[in-house]
């Protein structure tokens, strides 16, 4: 780990452990409330999914995954304080926003009660390249959040991603499908076998990636149940 990057991540650890300012805006807070003030937690663009056994992220992956639920947290689109907020832990190493984002939404997901019978929270995974390069997976931090508040497991090895693909944000159309097709495979079946395995990503855009994760799952292992929740959502797929 670069030096820089250290530094980054012991201000993420500071900021999450004794937060003084808030984690969108910047502004100061006087105390912690998942290191977010009051202002941006009445500004966030929330979906309201996670409430809705039936809604347009479930519904995107009808015909294509049969989920349980399906979930988005917030509305990724334009210019906003938001958007830059999954920039910074994805890309930026502040990967502390992504737990208290996680921890945030997971405490949604519970009072919903539609994710009470979940048995083990699975984040996306990185190849080992990618991850090595940016230091950390971003989605395993979200993921873990979530999971703390659900009181269940993360696990972390189950599922794994098979090559270093292109990132999705530089494909259009089908071209993302075509990047993730067989990208993901199962490691330890012994893990998942008859489990209902809540698969957590952090942005939902086409759902190719998600639907491959789940597809590598169920092919193995069609006993298995699944549900899918990213923090955010594009409004593109409400559209199609």
């Amino acid at each position: 780990m670069s030096m820089s990057m250290l530094g980054r991540a012991l201000r993420a650890v500071r900021s999450l452990l004794f937060p003084s300012s808030c984690m969108i805006c910047g502004e100061h807070i006087a105390k912690q409330m998942h290191g977010i003030c009051i202002r941006c937690r009445y500004e966030i663009p929330l979906t309201g999914y996670c409430h809705l056994a039936e809604n347009p992220v479930k519904e995107h992956f009808a015909g294509l995954v049969p989920l349980v639920q399906g979930s988005a947290f917030l509305f990724y689109s334009g210019q906003s304080l938001w958007r830059d907020m999954v920039h910074r832990f994805k890309y930026g190493g502040e990967w502390a926003i992504a737990e208290s984002m996680g921890r945030w939404y997971g405490a949604e997901l519970r009072a919903s009660a539609l994710y009470d019978d979940v048995d083990v929270v699975i984040p996306v995974p990185l190849h080992p390249l990618k991850t090595l390069r940016r230091g950390y997976n971003q989605t395993r931090y979200l993921a873990e959040g979530i999971a703390h508040e659900l009181g269940v497991e993360v696990c972390n090895g189950a599922v794994v991603r098979k090559r270093n693909n292109p990132p999705q944000a530089r494909r259009r159309g089908s071209e993302r499908w075509d990047n993730v097709e067989s990208l993901f495979a199962l490691r330890r079946v012994d893990l998942l076998r008859g489990r209902h395995v809540l698969l957590v990503d952090d942005v939902l855009t086409s759902g190719a990636t998600l639907y491959a994760c789940a597809e590598a799952i169920l092919r193995e292992l069609p006993d298995c149940r699944i549900s899918v929740a990213t923090l955010a959502v594009t409004q593109r797929i409400l559209k199609e």
